[in-house]
């Protein structure tokens, strides 16, 4: 390994711990969102009955459940009361970590067996070979040129550590991480199989690709801005620069059919839920339809085209409590559109190789125009696009500095580039810890209030109550989503939910939208009485009210009224 690129290595690795120290700590430290819970409550079945299976009308791939089995085996969790959000949320945000980490993989081309028309390598210093993304030949200093480059590569990892909707999405229980990590891996494994020609770096893209398909349906916007970006690459090369390609030689029978037995094992083995669901492949196809019916309908979630890049660019927004501060990753978005032009161009890319860049450009280009046409939108969706974009960034990093004339300006360029990165780092600290709930954050969205856990926290103190402990019966009864108490009820057997008032609403605490007061009152027993102590919110604009049976209440109320007990004093032997 050369200097520079051990330099790279040791960059890209002090560069993941800083990654790590934004996204490991206190990862409980806001409640689960709805859809956090929604995740969390089918990992809970799994790893309590072993059993699932996938659902082709909602929710995504299987791949999230079945990573976090090792991490809830290794706190020895083995219920659903003995899961927590730490042990949940460790998942997405060491893949938040691996993204950053899997900029090794382009740092070098890596030499071949044989003579590569790549690299150049195999040849005297003089001869030149075609290349099948660049089309021109490559002498010494084209030989040179691997990956994006150590500069790059570091300078993307930056980015990648500090952007502050990938450090807040690392720390969600939800696939999307996952999502990026998988998908940039079969990028990066894809490109060491085109720089290398050895066939076990075609197989891991295989599994990679495998994983993207088992992780969330929205991979076909990933998968499907690959394949036209190659093919635009290419286009470009042939017509554009009417350069000799030499493809074929990439595409090795044996190479190819093991990527793709690669794909279908991986897939395969996850969406059976490990030969137990038959039907599981055939759902991750018909899945689409489904999917495509959601994306054009409307609902809370359709935005407009514009609605992630303006989040990302720059916004600010006000609530009951005022005006929040302001947001920004303009400049991951600024760079690449630098790194863009550099590619296009060819200008300033230093050791970055220009087929790799003009891919990665465009798939860049491709991949947010099918996010933005989507019109069902969520923030953490951005996530994909967005790691894409700081790949570009680095490039454009280190081509802005490249372009400037005089060494004062060169080095003026690079500590005000360190300083938005600084400034980065500490948005996305500040979005992670101090506004992790506050809706003035661009990046919280329908997020559970802090208000929802004194409700959970009421529940249980009845509990603690009840001749019944935590066996009593609960009535969850709300029109609206109820998630995620699914989740912090997980510990009561006898919970009902239900999106009409039933008609037997007796139980030991009615947890029901206070709009229901006069029905659910209807439909109870008449010899049961009930206090409506408490109103909680759950989400903006979404409230509860508990109702507890009269005699729970009163036994609650005398534990509040009695004197706390002296420290050392209890029950002795």
């Amino acid at each position: 390994m050369s200097g520079a690129r051990t330099a790279c290595v040791l960059g890209i690795l002090a560069v993941a711990v800083g990654a790590a120290a934004l996204r490991l700590p206190r990862l409980a430290l806001r409640p689960m969102h709805g859809d956090e819970a929604n995740q969390a409550v089918k990992t809970a079945t799994l790893l309590e009955t072993g059993r699932y299976a996938y659902d082709p009308h909602d929710h995504h791939g299987p791949t999230l459940y079945y990573l976090a089995l090792p991490v809830l085996w290794a706190a020895g969790a083995e219920t659903a009361p003995e899961m927590s959000e730490a042990m949940l949320r460790l998942v997405p945000a060491v893949f938040g970590v691996l993204a950053v980490l899997l900029l090794v993989l382009l740092t070098g081309g890596g030499r071949s067996p044989s003579p590569s028309p790549l690299m150049g390598e195999g040849r005297g210093e003089g001869e030149r070979f075609p290349s099948p993304l660049t089309g021109e030949g490559q002498g010494e200093g084209e030989r040179r040129r691997s990956g994006l480059g150590p500069p790059a590569a570091v300078c993307a990892g930056v980015l990648a550590a500090v952007s502050p909707a990938l450090v807040f999405y690392s720390r969600y229980y939800v696939q999307e991480m996952l999502l990026v990590a998988f998908t940039f891996a079969t990028i990066a494994t894809a490109w060491r199989y085109v720089a290398t020609r050895q066939a076990r770096w075609a197989v891991a893209a295989g599994a990679c690709l495998g994983l993207m398909h088992a992780t969330k349906e929205t991979w076909v916007l990933a998968g499907a801005s690959m394949v036209a970006a190659l093919g635009l690459v290419l286009v470009w090369e042939r017509y554009g620069h009417r350069r000799v390609l030499r493809v074929r030689s990439y595409l090795r029978p044996a190479a190819v059919a093991a990527a793709l037995v690669a794909v279908a094992v991986v897939a395969g083995v996850l969406f059976t839920s490990f030969f137990t669901h038959a039907r599981g492949p055939l759902d991750s196809v018909l899945t689409y339809y489904y999917n495509l019916q959601k994306a054009g309908a409307e609902s809370i979630h359709a935005h407009p085209w514009h609605w992630y890049l303006s989040m990302l660019a720059c916004s600010r927004l006000v609530t009951g409590s005022g005006a929040g501060p302001w947001w920004s990753e303009g400049l991951i978005l600024a760079l690449a559109l630098v790194g863009i032009v550099a590619a296009f161009t060819g200008r300033g890319l230093g050791r970055t190789h220009r087929g790799l860049a003009r891919f990665i450009a465009i798939y860049t280009i491709l991949l947010t125009a099918g996010y933005a046409l989507v019109r069902y939108k969520t923030p953490w969706c951005c996530a994909s696009f967005l790691h894409a974009m700081t790949l570009m960034g680095g490039i454009g990093a280190v081509a802005l500095v490249r372009w400037v004339p005089t060494r004062p300006v060169k080095v003026l360029v690079a500590l005000v580039l360190a300083a938005g990165a600084v400034h980065l780092a500490w948005q996305a600290h500040r979005a992670s810890f101090r506004f992790c709930v506050d809706q003035r954050n661009p990046y919280v969205y329908a997020h559970t209030s802090p208000d929802a856990l004194d409700l959970v926290r009421r529940v249980e103190e009845v509990a603690a109550v009840s001749p019944h402990g935590r066996e009593m019966v609960v009535k969850v009864i709300t029109p609206t989503n109820y998630w995620p108490l699914p989740w912090y009820l997980r510990a009561f057997p006898h919970v009902g939910y239900y999106h009409e008032v039933p008609r037997d609403c007796d139980a030991s605490v009615i947890v029901a939208s206070p709009g229901w007061t006069e029905a659910i009152e209807k439909r109870t027993d008449p010899d049961r009485s009930y206090n409506r102590a408490s109103v909680f919110g759950l989400r903006p604009q979404v409230l509860l009210a508990v109702w507890i049976h009269e005699p729970l209440w009163e036994a609650l109320v005398e534990t509040w009224s009695r004197p706390a007990q002296p420290a050392g004093q209890g029950d002795s032997p």
